[in-house]
């Protein structure tokens, strides 16, 4: 069975977070595993022992935390696994997952942090593990993608293992997959047509799907009011592409379309080596 891996913090986010988590289960016979990182709040000082009490202590205090918003929520605790933990939440998700997991977490940044990252958490998460992940903002209204959105380029083609896995895992809720690109001047036009058109063939059996290409000084504003009508839509990038790389085109996709469009995000881990 695929395993969701929840990262939670018991923020104002968390309930939110936990009903989605939910619904991914019921509709996608997931299991769930909900990770939090605690505090670690032990003396400079303290001896060993002392030490160890107080990591004991937060983490039933986490465990009392996490059955509480279940029993808010009136979801079933049996349904779900817990683990809070003391150590790097990165160095834990690296030794501990799998690319076959999927992880799914919050996005909270704002301000001047929004601006260039998605929230420090979420940006070293990404940055660091080569893995699935599904990036939920604040304002989020559909749980469940309806379509999907595949930003990509001919020069970054898409990681096809690691789609087949994202749409063998969420399919069945999926209604329609859009490809698109947005070209530079320098861009070729016919490639990127007949890169789009390959992989929608290869997707035109299960999905409907339609190419979209963007050019033009004003392809960010199309996008972004394009996407602003369409909250059931998830945007999809790739770790090492253009978009996440290119400072311009990751201010845009995780700004104004994350952001201030509350788009769902999802990120697919680029090819192994």
């Amino acid at each position: 069975m695929k395993k969701l891996i929840v990262l939670i913090d018991f923020s104002p986010y968390t309930p939110t977070i936990i009903k989605v988590a939910y619904e991914w289960q019921n509709s996608y016979g997931v299991s769930l595993q909900f990770i939090n990182q605690i505090p670690g709040l032990v003396p400079t000082l303290a001896n060993s022992p002392g030490k160890e009490q107080v990591i004991v202590f937060e983490k039933q205090e986490a465990e009392k935390k996490f059955s509480v918003e279940l029993k808010k929520l009136a979801l079933p605790r049996e349904k779900a696994e817990f683990l809070a933990i003391d150590s790097s939440i990165i160095h834990f998700l690296a030794k501990e997952t799998s690319s076959d997991d999927i992880l799914l977490l919050g996005l909270k940044g704002t301000g001047f942090l929004k601006k260039f990252l998605i929230g420090s958490t979420a940006t070293n998460i990404i940055n660091h593990l080569n893995r699935l992940i599904i990036a939920l903002p604040k304002s989020i209204e559909q749980a469940l993608p309806k379509k999907l959105a595949l930003a990509s380029h001919v020069n970054f083609p898409f990681n096809e293992p690691a789609l087949t896995h994202l749409l063998n895992t969420i399919g069945n809720s999926i209604g329609e997959i859009e490809l698109l690109t947005i070209l530079s001047e320098t861009d070729d036009k016919t490639e990127s047509e007949v890169y789009l058109n390959a992989l929608k063939e290869k997707l035109d059996d299960k999905y409907q799907c339609l190419v979209k290409i963007y050019e033009g000084t004003d392809a960010f504003k199309v996008i972004k009011n394009r996407y602003s009508e369409y909250p059931d839509d998830y945007l999809v990038l790739q770790k090492g592409s253009r978009t996440l790389n290119d400072k311009l085109f990751r201010n845009f996709f995780i700004n104004d379309l994350v952001h201030e469009g509350a788009t769902p995000l999802i990120i697919l881990p680029c090819k192994d080596d």
